[in-house]
């Protein structure tokens, strides 16, 4: 059993974070989102990383929705090691790229997600721009969700990973994601979102479409 990396990506104002909202985190009852955005406000919220474990300490074995808002990045580590130890659970951050893509091989972030399956621990990673991630990171995602990009560094670097479809995703629409998932090497969707719903609009886009020069 592998740990479940899932990677959100898209520019603002695509439908990233409602994605996030109300798709991936209504299925955990247990969970911490390192927010450092403030944008999400469904669960108890600290800013101190004391208190917050004070309250995790006596919490940590029921369920629990808690929100982290760090003043600076100081404590993220050692909130990897406690999402290690307590296990049965959803670590969700934000923005990635700044707040863990440039870390070394060795540091806690990349251990919990090595180890993260010894304690049923699922990784949630949601960036604006998947460029400068760690690749270490990127190489043990299972699923990858990609709204609307623009620059070229954010597409080669899909490209290099997911194929050359993922030269799809900077003609996507708002509310149009791109859709890869380990299990199907061979193959994406593209879907939207519609309300609570998703649907596979997968027929409407094809790379054969695309003009010369936009590849």
């Amino acid at each position: 059993m592998e740990t479940n990396v899932t990677l959100v990506f898209g520019i603002r104002g695509t439908g990233k974070s409602y994605f996030v909202k109300h798709h991936l985190l209504p299925q955990y009852d247990r969970r911490i989102i390192y927010d450092t955005q403030s944008e999400y406000t469904d669960g108890i919220i600290f800013e101190d990383f004391e208190g917050l474990k004070d309250f995790w300490a006596k919490q940590y074995d029921k369920p629990f929705k808690i929100i982290f808002r760090p003043i600076k990045h100081d404590n993220f580590l050692q909130l990897c090691d406690l999402v290690y130890l307590c296990g049965n659970m959803a670590f969700i951050i934000e923005e990635l790229d700044l707040t863990a893509g440039t870390f070394d091989n060795d540091t806690e972030f990349l251990s919990l997600i090595k180890r993260g399956r010894h304690r049923n621990v699922d990784i949630i990673g949601i960036s604006q721009r998947p460029f400068g991630i760690n690749r270490n990171i990127t190489s043990q995602a299972k699923e990858i969700y990609s709204f609307a990009q623009l620059e070229p560094r954010d597409i080669d670097y899909l490209r290099y990973y997911l194929g050359e479809s993922a030269i799809l995703i900077k003609e996507l629409k708002k509310f149009h994601f791109y859709y890869w998932q380990y299990s199907d090497m061979q193959g994406y969707k593209i879907m939207v979102l519609n309300g609570t719903k998703i649907q596979d609009i997968t027929s409407e886009y094809s790379i054969k479409n695309l003009t010369p020069g936009q590849t």
